[in-house]
């Protein structure tokens, strides 16, 4: 399934709100466990593959990578919402390789 997907398909960064302060960017290629940023794609799945395109939907897309300086690998989970076929944002969560949620990192 990488062969036609790539971690160019994701932005750099996402961003957190600062309440009136604004917006604070943060990288999102970057290595959950050390300070890396070079990261391999190893697989991606999405479900449902796809949206019907009625109301809001919510697609789960599980980018799983691998860190080539540390060797261990986590998910970027992005939560994308879609209203009635529109793209609304994009929530992302960090899942270590245990499976263990580390929580939400911002939106796109």
């Amino acid at each position: 399934m990488t062969d036609d997907r790539s971690l160019d398909e994701l932005p750099d960064q996402v961003f957190v709100a600062l309440g009136r302060r604004g917006m604070e960017g943060i990288l999102l290629k970057e290595c959950a466990y050390c300070d890396g940023i070079e990261l391999s794609l190893t697989d991606v799945n999405t479900d449902p593959p796809e949206i019907a395109g009625k109301g809001v939907e919510e697609v789960i897309a599980d980018w799983n990578v691998k860190c080539d300086k540390c060797n261990r690998a986590f998910t970027i989970r992005c939560k994308v919402r879609y209203h009635d076929n529109e793209k609304m944002d994009t929530m992302v969560n960090i899942i270590e390789d245990t499976g263990k949620d580390l929580g939400w990192l911002g939106s796109y």
